[in-house]
């Protein structure tokens, strides 16, 4: 594994991150921005899969999918230059490694939501009871994205367990 860690540190992505001033806090800006997107259409989406506000349509909630998925690459695109700029402190970390389960798992139930919740909810009428599996998938969505975001934060104090 140290030898992975080395040669990350030896890529133009590792010169990215860290040889210039400005890089490091346009990247943090640029992954709360995307944190941002996803974290604001994911709240809207579970919500509405909870219950809240049956008035809205389940369809228009779904529209917000592709902000979702704009902030979702945003942070993925700045989280590997974060990896890649500092990889021995990063992958030791138990926060990160918590976290990146975590993105794994909310990955897992976006895909249950797209196999399983998005064809149902889709047809349902306008202030329809949701479905237990739908409320299911959207409590654990936000339970998971909310432990993303506190791990992610939880970076730089936690150590390396």
């Amino acid at each position: 594994m140290n030898s992975v860690l080395d040669w990350m540190e030896t890529t133009w992505i590792n010169s990215l991150a860290l040889d210039y001033a400005w890089t490091w806090p346009i990247l943090e800006t640029l992954h709360f921005i995307g944190m941002s997107l996803l974290i604001g259409a994911i709240l809207v989406m579970d919500l509405r899969l909870l219950g809240v506000q049956r008035v809205i349509p389940t369809v228009t909630v779904h529209q917000l999918l592709p902000m979702a998925f704009i902030g979702f690459g945003i942070n993925l695109l700045t989280g590997i230059v974060f990896a890649f700029g500092d990889p021995h402190r990063y992958f030791v970390n138990i926060s990160f490694q918590i976290k990146m389960v975590l993105i794994l798992l909310a990955g897992l139930n976006a895909l249950l939501y797209a196999l399983k919740v998005a064809p149902t909810v889709s047809h349902g009428a306008q202030g329809g009871e949701t479905p237990a599996l739908a409320k299911a998938v959207g409590g654990a969505s936000l339970v998971l994205w909310i432990g993303v975001i506190c791990f992610g934060r939880l970076i730089p104090y936690l150590g390396s367990g």
